[in-house]
């Protein structure tokens, strides 16, 4: 009943945090407008072009898994190249990062005083009801951290819960693989992020084991783009596993060089949680810029793959 207590509690966290990210996503959603999808589409010329506005474009959503599934549904309407997905989908592998890069900060002192002045915003007038919503959802963010973290401290003592953060300090396959696992179930990299990032608060999980649960959640964030393909244009199906190779492949290469890694993120800070969020941030810039060569390539194979014949518009 002990572990139950805690383990709800951290539940409750989670969900405080998930609540927190959607809001602040629908907030800063109604600033850009619902045609956020077509107006990538129209300024999107080149994979790099892509890759930037695809970048910024998350950093603002805060949901790679929404500029990925939209850029899927795109590519099935004609309304973009699979070539201009793609650059969009990269760009987004970025921008997802931002949030880590928050909340590895400790800004929970400051979630409530957010929140009242988002709430104070919203009666005012539109683009303030707008603003306030994101300002909401930010502080939610930063409020379910702090329980979360709150409610892990105990429930890291549990020797069960002790046990698998040792083997997956010490076994890079099932880091990643837990990682990935815990993404497709709760359908939120940044969650996952989040859950590694409060271990690190509280000096819980080593680096490797931090890091290798942060790689798997990166394959784990595709199953929602690979599961939003499913029964779409066979070009669709190419763009959705463009992702997840693109995805699978950073992995393994990272895992390839996996010790150097470390010890390149291990220089970036000294403290845990920002090593964590750097890595996080390291890896999603290194792989985006060693694939952007090979775009044409990778796509074309991805055509070939989803069993259909493409002309590249030049």
């Amino acid at each position: 009943m002990w572990g139950l207590k805690y383990f709800i509690q951290a539940s409750l966290g989670l969900a405080i945090f998930l609540i927190g990210l959607w809001v602040m996503s629908q907030g800063l959603n109604g600033v850009l407008g619902q045609k956020l999808g077509q107006i990538l589409g129209k300024l999107t010329t080149t994979p790099f072009r892509g890759m930037v506005l695809g970048a910024i474009a998350t950093a603002l959503v805060q949901s790679s898994s929404t500029i990925a599934v939209t850029m899927v549904a795109l590519v099935n309407a004609q309304v973009i190249t699979i070539y201009q997905a793609f650059g969009i989908i990269l760009g987004a592998n970025i921008g997802t990062t931002f949030t880590a890069q928050i909340i590895s900060f400790d800004l929970s002192s400051f979630a409530l005083p957010i929140i009242l002045l988002g709430l104070l915003l919203l009666p005012i007038n539109r683009k303030c009801k707008i603003i306030g919503v994101a300002m909401i959802g930010f502080g939610s963010l930063f409020f379910g951290m702090r329980y979360l973290r709150l409610s892990l401290a105990p429930i890291i003592e549990l020797p069960a819960v002790r046990d698998l953060v040792l083997r997956v300090s010490n076994n890079l396959l099932e880091g990643i693989f837990t990682g990935a696992t815990l993404t497709a179930l709760i359908q939120s990299s940044t969650a996952t992020t989040g859950i590694v990032i409060a271990l690190a608060q509280e000096n819980a999980i080593s680096l490797s084991g931090a890091i290798a649960l942060s790689l798997g959640a990166n394959i784990g964030t595709v199953f929602t783009t690979i599961i939003s393909s499913i029964g779409l244009e066979k070009e669709a199906r190419a763009t959705a596993l463009a992702d997840l190779i693109f995805n699978v492949l950073g992995v393994l290469g990272i895992s390839l060089i996996f010790g150097p890694f470390i010890l390149l993120v291990s220089l970036t800070s000294p403290h845990l949680p920002r090593q964590v969020a750097n890595a996080h941030t390291l890896f999603n810039v290194i792989t985006v810029l060693f694939v952007m060569p090979f775009i044409a390539p990778l796509m074309n194979l991805c055509i070939r793959w989803a069993g259909f014949k493409f002309r590249r518009n030049e």
